[in-house]
C-alpha cells in the first residue's frame, strides 16, 4: 500500500508536464508559418518533442525522448494545459498508462503492462483519496481474472 501512494505521489507530480515553461526551440512550422513542434534539451542524452495537435500555438503532447527512444509520452487531452494521459514506455514497449479521464489534475486509473505490451492491472482510484481503492488483474489474452476491492 505505501508503494502505491508512493507512485501515485509520483505520477501527480508528472502531470502537469503539458503546461508552464517555454516548449523550446522551434522545429517546424504550420502551413500559416505558426510553430506547431519544439523541442527542448533536458540532459546530454534527453530531450522532449513538443507537438501542438490543435493549432491553439501550445503543445498537446509531449514526447520524452532518451537514448534515441521513448520513454514517455504525455497528452493533453482537453487542451488545458495539462496532461491527462502519461504513457511511460521501455524499450519501446508501453509499460504504464497514468489516466486523468475526467480532467481534474488527479489520475483515476494506472495501468500496468506486461513486457510483451499486454494489459496486466488496472490500479483504480475512483473517489481520488489518493489511495488505490480496485486491483482488476488480467491475463495475457486480456481478459479479467481477479478483481480486488479494498474499503
Amino acid at each position: 500500500m505505501r508503494g502505491a501512494l508512493l507512485l501515485f505521489a509520483a505520477l501527480t507530480l508528472t502531470l502537469p508536464s503539458c503546461s508552464g515553461n517555454s516548449p523550446g526551440a522551434v522545429t517546424h512550422r504550420d502551413r500559416n508559418g505558426r510553430p506547431d513542434q519544439w523541442v527542448r534539451r533536458i540532459a546530454p542524452n534527453e530531450y522532449q518533442l513538443a507537438i501542438d495537435t490543435n493549432g491553439d500555438g501550445k503543445p498537446d503532447v509531449i514526447k520524452t525522448i532518451r537514448d534515441n527512444q521513448v520513454v514517455e509520452v504525455a497528452h493533453d487531452r482537453n487542451y488545458n494545459g495539462e496532461a491527462d494521459l502519461v504513457q511511460q514506455y521501455s524499450h519501446g514497449v508501453l509499460q504504464r498508462e497514468i489516466h486523468d479521464d475526467n480532467f481534474n489534475g488527479r489520475p483515476e486509473a494506472i495501468k500496468t503492462f506486461r513486457p510483451d505490451g499486454t494489459l496486466a492491472l488496472i490500479e483504480r482510484d475512483p473517489a481520488e483519496r489518493g489511495t488505490i481503492d480496485v486491483i482488476e488483474y488480467y491475463d495475457a489474452a486480456g481478459h479479467l481474472t481477479r478483481r480486488v476491492v479494498r474499503k
